[in-house]
């Protein structure tokens, strides 16, 4: 029997867990990372006991180890537990000129998006607490991208970084205009990211050719999905998935 795998992609604040077996998702947890002690037993019930279990984790911050958590006496198998990162084996090749200091989630998602595809160029644009952008070529190697400030670092930048601009959340209609300070900080801010991400679809495509597939992830892959019209795929999800083809392949 083959092994089931555990995908777990440990955020600053919170971690998604994926559990596939027979080649498939079978279901998706999502928590606050601090409360992964509390969950964790119970989330392995879920799983047969019989099972062997293969486990790919990764983090962008301190992480907790997994290993230290409860629970794993359920198992009649000892677990493989991975720590995955952006030094180890993976099945794509970088020229990346830093490798120490690239973040592995940023080559994991675009590891899941050549999974899906199959073939390069691909782009992920990941909207988080960050917004990334990372690219592979025809030949599917990882090139490297950019990092720029998420929605909710732009607007809390506007209101610490000034005396008397508020600190507010965004509208999923954003205007263009704004009738008043509040709805200037949404227009300028959410307007400006679209178009952004926009021309910077565009910059890609025009370096990379009019095939490379657009693939969109995050926390606020709805905002975006909603307002782009020039995506060819968004899956929050991503990241598990590329964890998922690191360990299978």
């Amino acid at each position: 029997m083959s092994p089931a795998i555990l995908a777990v992609d440990m955020g600053n604040t919170r971690t998604q867990i994926g559990y596939f077996a027979e080649g498939d998702l079978q279901w998706v947890e999502r928590a606050e990372t601090q409360a992964l002690p509390d969950i964790w037993s119970p989330l392995l019930q879920r799983i047969p006991s019989g099972q062997r279990l293969k486990v790919g984790w990764m983090s962008v911050a301190r992480p907790i180890e997994l290993a230290n958590l409860p629970g794993w006496e359920h198992f009649t198998h000892p677990a493989e537990i991975i720590f995955v990162h952006s030094q180890m084996k993976l099945p794509i090749a970088s020229t990346y000129a830093t490798p120490k200091t690239l973040g592995t989630d940023r080559i994991v998602a675009v590891i899941g998006a050549l999974a899906h595809f199959g073939r390069g160029p691909v782009l992920v644009i990941d909207a988080g607490t960050a917004l990334t952008y990372d690219v592979a070529d025809e030949a599917g190697v990882y090139q490297g991208g950019g990092i720029t400030p998420g929605i909710q670092m732009r607007f809390r930048a506007l209101h610490e970084f000034t005396a008397r601009l508020p600190l507010i959340d965004f509208d999923p209609v954003p205007p263009l205009v704004g009738d008043s300070t509040q709805n200037s900080i949404r227009a300028g801010v959410l307007q400006g990211i679209l178009a952004e991400v926009e021309g910077m679809i565009e910059r890609y495509r025009a370096k990379y050719g009019p095939n490379i597939k657009i693939i969109l992830t995050g926390g606020d892959r709805p905002f975006f999905e909603n307002h782009l019209k020039n995506l060819n795929f968004a899956d929050a999800n991503l990241n598990l998935r590329g964890i998922y083809h690191i360990l299978t392949v």
